[in-house]
This record gives structure tokens, C-alpha cells and sequence, in this order.
């Protein structure tokens, strides 16, 4: 939390910056925080988010779907306790869960990866294929770096989910090392029963097929 409050201290023009924060806020207060810090980091969660969903980003375009999704987890919870000054109009609030939700972030500018998932029926979910036959969306392809990649899956089919990540390339200047790639995998998402796996993964060949999970 302290390295993302001082990114966004650095960087407040990347929607990135607020959304990072507000995810890692959400984490703590759901995880051992006392009931005091869990208002305080939900609140600031809300906050941060609310930002993101209401601003228009040159160079992320429709980054603020992804993060009312991510709102709309968080709202019910800060409610709980007792957290009602959330400032974002009535029609934007629904809770949205899902049987599946997969994200992927990585930590290069100017960098496009494409998040790719292979349903269990062999159809494979990405930017130019967005949507299957059995429900899956992948959201917008962010080409100049940082994600977040989303896709979602209201009613999963039984089987197995093959995620995968290609390195399209990189417009910046020889990046040093690579790029690191994360992805969450979220099951039963916004769910009582929710779980989460995180995978990460340093890719050094720019147009190349990663199989992560």
C-alpha cells in the first residue's frame, strides 16, 4: 500500500495508479484489518475507484468497466460497515458476480500483451473473439501497456480453463529484463464463497504464445 500511494503521487494521470491502490486497500480490509482500518480502507477504496469509473482516460478507454465491476464488489462490503457516502449515481450500482472473472495486469508502458482463454469446449476468448458461445467476455485490448485485462464468465462449463498470455511487442526503449505479467484468477467472484489464485510470469520474447495456469 505504501509503494502504490507513492505511484500515485508520481503518476495521478494513469487510471492504473488509483485502481492498484484501491485493490490493495480492499485486499487489507478483507484480510485481518481491525473494523476501524476496514471502514477507512474501504472508503478510500470506493473513493479511488469512484475516480477511475467518472474520468475520461486519453489512453485506457473503458478501463472504467473494469473498475465498476471491481466497485460494485467492493460497495456492498464498505455497507456493511456502515459506509453510505459513496458518490456515484444509483444506475451505475448493481452488483455483478460471476462464476469465473480472470484479469491480467503487467508492468511495462507502451507494451501490449493480450490476455487469451481456452474454454473447456476448445473455444478460445480474446480481444478479436470476445465473446463464446458459452458466455465468456474479454474485454478492450489496451495495446500501450499496464492492463488490466478482464474476462468474465457468468455460468461456467465444467472443465478445464487454459489461461494463456501473447507478448505482442513493446514500443519503448529495450526493455531490460522483460515483462512481468499477473494474473488473478477469481472464482465464485463478488460471491461469499469467492476464491482467488494469482499467477506471475516474466516474458522476455515479444510475440510469443505463454501458457500461465
Amino acid at each position: 500500500i505504501r509503494v502504490f500511494e507513492q505511484v500515485l503521487e508520481m503518476r495521478p494521470e494513469e487510471p492504473q495508479s488509483y485502481r492498484d491502490l484501491a485493490l490493495a486497500l480492499s485486499a487489507r480490509a478483507e484480510n485481518g484489518a481491525s473494523e476501524d482500518q476496514a471502514k477507512a480502507d474501504y472508503a478510500r477504496a470506493t473513493a479511488l475507484l469512484t475516480e477511475v469509473v467518472m474520468r475520461h482516460w486519453e489512453r485506457f478507454d473503458e478501463i472504467e468497466i473494469i473498475a465498476l465491476v471491481e466497485l460494485n464488489r467492493i460497495i456492498p462490503r464498505a455497507r456493511k460497515l456502515g459506509i453510505t457516502d459513496i458518490d456515484l449515481d444509483s444506475r451505475l450500482i448493481k452488483p455483478i458476480d460471476c462464476d469465473m472473472r480472470i484479469t491480467m495486469t503487467w508492468d511495462a508502458d507502451n507494451t501490449d500483451m493480450d490476455l487469451h482463454v481456452v474454454e473447456p469446449s476448445g473455444e478460445e476468448a480474446y480481444y478479436s473473439h470476445n465473446r463464446t458461445m458459452i458466455g465468456g467476455r474479454v474485454s478492450r485490448d489496451f495495446t500501450a501497456g499496464y492492463g488490466p485485462e478482464e474476462y468474465m464468465l457468468r455460468k461456467a462449463m465444467t472443465g478445464t480453463y487454459k489461461v494463456k498470455a501473447k507478448f505482442y511487442g513493446s514500443n519503448s526503449v529495450k526493455l531490460l529484463g522483460g515483462v512481468t505479467v499477473q494474473v488473478n484468477v477469481i472464482t465464485h467472484y463478488g460471491r461469499p464463497e469467492e476464491r482467488r489464485q494469482s499467477m506471475t510470469l516474466r516474458l522476455t520474447e515479444a510475440k510469443e504464445m505463454f501458457t500461465i495456469g
